[in-house]
């Protein structure tokens, strides 16, 4: 069925009930931009040598659309009668190369080449047919496209207009988008009227005529940009994206002209634009006489005769009707009630009802560790307290009341942006939990905010993020907010606060450099456990020899993947565990196999059970240690598999400075099958101690292939990864190193296999496939204790070597194999003993060191460090009363969680 046959813009303008008479104007003036902050800007762009170029900037953005005529800006809006598409194509390619162009990577300019898109790969321009002069014959009494009315012979290649020449169609889109005779379709028109007319052409316009209106006082640009605003909301009622849009060539969700989330965001933006230009519309006689002329000609309902026509049609039919439709704005928490707040304000509504808005959602957008427990920790996560900070700051700027009340309200707030700077690990690398990154790629960036200079972008007088961090630091005296704006400044005051709005500059940046010199420009991170969120970790070293162990133990929450137990390592600079990142959605769509595949357990760094994805559920921490050399995480989450046992400790052990281990123990039960998937950097792998032979896949939908087992392995053979610095990340002539992976699981096939990786994130193109250790049991009613040891190391080779040891009770009789000990020997002839009793099954345990002596412990955790001569160098007992080495004893008199001793 052609579009125009199942939406009639007249219906469409019917079912919106706005009753525009009867709505009552509460807005007398601007809420977010009073003159006081207009005057201040005024001051710093005269005065400021900085701000002085911002003033140009903005002017100069705004030129294209000062420079058009009231008619053509009034045409720049289109109504809900073509289809629009978020993608021309989500894994496409080049209809002129055959190249890749998948997701977001077409090039639009609707400035500069409008109705048009580019190939990346070949520079040509699509569609290859004059739209708008096909667009333009469809255009109805109402100014709006009617399909049925349109000339169809305006759709050929204007490149080859004979009909006789094989080209002459090609390239043609008459809305619905290009197919050639493979049956291939690109949405070029579609996808142009969403990145193009109307996020460039439309609200590009809105923005930099706002900001230049605000900036120059000029009333030329508060009558273009009024004139923008009143057409949208014409239309705006109209779109829903819902039945009218596409996404991932199939049906679109809720949403405006855009989809759901950018449908917010785009919402708010045109409230804050509006209310930047209020206040010339009292005096806009020209533009009311346009819009009154424009409204005669087109048959629109409302006359346009003067301001008070003119505010309700865009308070009713944009604000209004966000907030009678918050489907349509429904997005990631708290996005859409910052949307609703700011309208709120924006519509001058009583501070009751803003505050009704904003108590419960500073509630749940601080609940879990200060943060929504939405996953992806850098990319959702990080973006609902983006957006809140920049609500925080767009508020506090005509309100310095503001911020004070809102900490007063919720004190949770020094969480919030807390939580990023407490996860950011190696000034490098975060924990990618969920969707978020890509494989084993850095994030060096604070991103609990988005610090934007002022005088870029669509939205260019947007207020400093860097003030809000200072302001959050004098409010609670949180030295590493102070230190973070530093860092994210470039390790300098210069320029700072970058505050438009702000006064002072100088005596800021003192403030700032007092503050440094007094406790230095880094944050001493230490080991953390964010228990609501579910994520630990270990950290130790300093400057280059920094490490940070981490564990995810969920696998719930939005955005999240079926990943409870992630296990992940940041060492010598690299990534040494990575995450796969965020979906590569752009290899056929959320629900290809492709696109499933990163949010499968047998995509990370744990246990499969059965072939099958875990359960949603949470996990809880069972040991927590924090004293180096001896620091631990045990969490379990019977929850995640099917209320049978999994449970992963991971231990972080120093010898010195450069050198560490981690231990890692995986107990499972339940099913027939366990299965432990280990991968790491780039690079190449090989192993020793086993002898593969081709296996079946694994199967089960994954992305898995080239499965290689021994299924005689025997505890003690390893997989060494010599690494690929393929980012450029490390110091030129730097080596990049390797580490070795020792298993010494009981019972267990071992192996390889290799993982199919997009490459670059969710709009990449290339693709890889790396290689992974497999460690494989099987049996009916199974229990399986992983038990492995990791050695990042700078060179090629190990310097540790490592032996499991046999454990028994106190009278001699041997214990299972869920109970651990081992023997770690390193390089200058000390070695470690480590104990690792069950948790469930606690005890004395007994073990003979390489050196026959016995060690005695009834420790959950225990950890002795001996010299060649077997003389005491360390000993640490966790949960437990002693541990005993001949005449050595370390006793636990006070029952504390734990003890240490340390001997020269």
């Amino acid at each position: 069925m052609p579009f125009h046959a199942t939406i009639s813009f007249l219906s469409l303008l019917l079912t919106v009930s706005c009753s525009l008479s009867a709505q009552e104007l509460l807005k007398q003036r601007s809420a977010l931009y009073p003159p006081s902050v207009v005057d201040g800007l005024h001051d710093n762009m005269a005065d400021g040598a900085w701000a002085a170029p911002v003033r140009e900037r903005v002017v100069q953005a705004a030129a294209p659309w000062r420079d058009m005529d009231d008619e053509a800006l009034w045409q720049l809006m289109f109504g809900a009668t073509l289809p629009r598409a978020w993608m021309v194509w989500s894994d496409g390619h080049s209809p002129v190369t055959g190249e890749p162009v998948p997701m977001y990577n077409w090039k639009m300019d609707a400035m500069g080449h409008p109705w048009k898109v580019q190939d990346p790969t070949s520079g040509e321009w699509f569609p290859k047919n004059d739209f708008k002069a096909y667009y333009d014959s469809g255009l109805d009494n109402h100014g709006i496209f009617d399909e049925s009315r349109a000339d169809r012979s305006l759709l050929f290649n204007a490149e080859h207009p004979d009909p006789k020449d094989p080209l002459h169609q090609f390239g043609v889109d008459d809305g619905h988008g290009y197919i050639n005779e493979k049956g291939e379709q690109w949405r070029f028109i579609a996808a142009y009227l969403i990145y193009g007319q109307w996020k460039q052409a439309v609200l590009g316009g809105i923005g930099k005529l706002s900001a230049a209106y605000v900036a120059t006082g000029d009333p030329v640009y508060a009558h273009k940009a009024l004139l923008l605003l009143d057409r949208v909301a014409d239309l705006y009622p109209t779109f829903d994206f819902q039945p009218q849009g596409i996404m991932y060539e199939g049906p679109g969700t809720a949403g405006y002209v855009s989809t759901w989330h950018d449908a917010c965001e785009e919402t708010r933006e045109m409230a804050l634009a509006y209310d930047m230009v209020f206040p010339a519309l009292a005096d806009a006689t020209a533009l009311h006489q346009f819009l009154a002329t424009q409204a005669k000609r087109y048959g629109l309902d409302n006359p346009k005769l003067d301001a008070a026509h003119i505010q309700r049609n865009i308070e009713g039919r944009i604000l209004r009707d966000a907030l009678a439709n918050p489907k349509k704005i429904h997005s990631n928490y708290p996005r859409a009630e910052i949307c609703q707040a700011v309208i709120t304000r924006t519509l001058q509504e009583p501070d009751e009802a803003l505050w009704a808005i904003l108590d419960p959602m500073l509630e749940k957008a601080t609940a879990v560790d200060g943060v929504t427990g939405e996953k992806g920790l850098a990319n959702y996560s990080a973006f609902t307290i983006q957006s809140l900070a920049q609500f925080l700051a767009e508020f506090s700027k005509a309100d310095p009341a503001f911020l004070p009340e809102v900490l007063a309200r919720q004190p949770r707030i020094h969480d919030t942006y807390r939580f990023h700077i407490d996860t950011l690990c190696l000034d490098r690398y975060y924990p990618l939990s969920g969707d978020t990154g890509s494989y084993a790629q850095p994030l060096d960036r604070y991103v609990g905010m988005n610090f934007l200079q002022p005088g870029g972008g669509a939205w260019p007088l947007t207020p400093s993020t860097y003030g809000l961090l200072w302001s959050l630091y004098e409010a609670t005296g949180d030295v590493a907010f102070a230190q973070t704006l530093y860092r994210e400044n470039g390790h300098k005051v210069d320029g700072l606060p970058y505050d438009l709005f702000g006064t002072e500059p100088a005596a800021f940046q003192k403030r700032l450099t007092s503050v440094i010199e007094e406790h230095g420009a880094a944050v001493p991170l230490k080991s953390i456990n964010k228990t609501d969120w579910n994520l630990a970790i270990l950290r130790s070293g300093s400057g280059a020899n920094r490490r940070a162990l981490w564990l995810d133990y969920d696998s719930h929450g939005a955005h999240s993947h079926r990943d409870g137990m992630n296990l992940g390592l940041f060492a010598h600079g690299l990534d040494l565990l990575p995450e796969m990142g965020y979906p590569a959605v752009q290899f056929g769509g959320w629900q290809s196999p492709k696109g499933r595949w990163y949010g499968r357990t047998a995509a990370h760094n744990t246990v499969v059970v059965d072939g099958q994805d875990q359960s949603s559920g949470a996990g809880e921490t069972t040991l927590w240690l924090t004293e180096a050399p001896l620091q631990g995480i045990r969490a379990r989450g019977a929850n995640m598999n099917r209320d049978q046992r999994y449970e992963r400790t991971a231990l972080l052990i120093d010898v010195d400075e450069t050198r560490f281990y981690v231990i890692d123990v995986f107990r499972v039960a339940g099913g027939q099958r366990h299965t432990k998937f280990v991968q790491s950097h780039f690079g190449t792998l090989w192993t020793e101690g086993i002898s593969t032979t081709s296996a079946p896949d694994f199967g089960h939908e994954t992305q898995i292939r080239h499965m290689a087992l021994d299924p005689e392995a025997q505890p003690g053979w390893r997989g060494t990864w010599a690494f690929n610095d393929l980012y450029g990340l490390l110091p030129e002539n730097a080596p990049a190193g390797g580490m070795t992976y020792t298993d010494l699981t009981m019972g267990a096939q071992g192996g390889t296999s290799e993982a199919w990786i997009a490459m670059g994130g969710y709009d990449g193109t290339e693709s890889r496939w790396i290689p992974r250790l497999v460690i494989d049991r099987a049996g009916e009613a199974l229990t399986s204790t992983f038990v492995s040891v990791y050695e990042p190391h700078a060179g090629s080779e190990a310097t540790f070597s490592v032996t499991r040891l046999s454990l028994s009770d106190q009278d001699g009789a041997p214990l299972s194999d869920n109970h651990v000990a081992l023997a770690i020997k390193h390089a200058g002839g000390e070695y470690d003993i480590v104990v690792l009793r069950d948790p469930d099954q606690m005890g004395v345990s007994r073990v003979q060191t390489p050196h026959r002596t016995t060690l005695q412990t009834d420790g959950d955790v225990s950890l002795l460090r001996l010299g060649s001569d077997d003389a005491v160098r360390f000993a640490g007992l966790a949960g437990g009363s002693e541990l005993r080495l001949g005449d050595f004893s370390l006793t636990n008199t006070s029952n504390r969680p734990y003890i240490a001793i340390s001997k020269p």
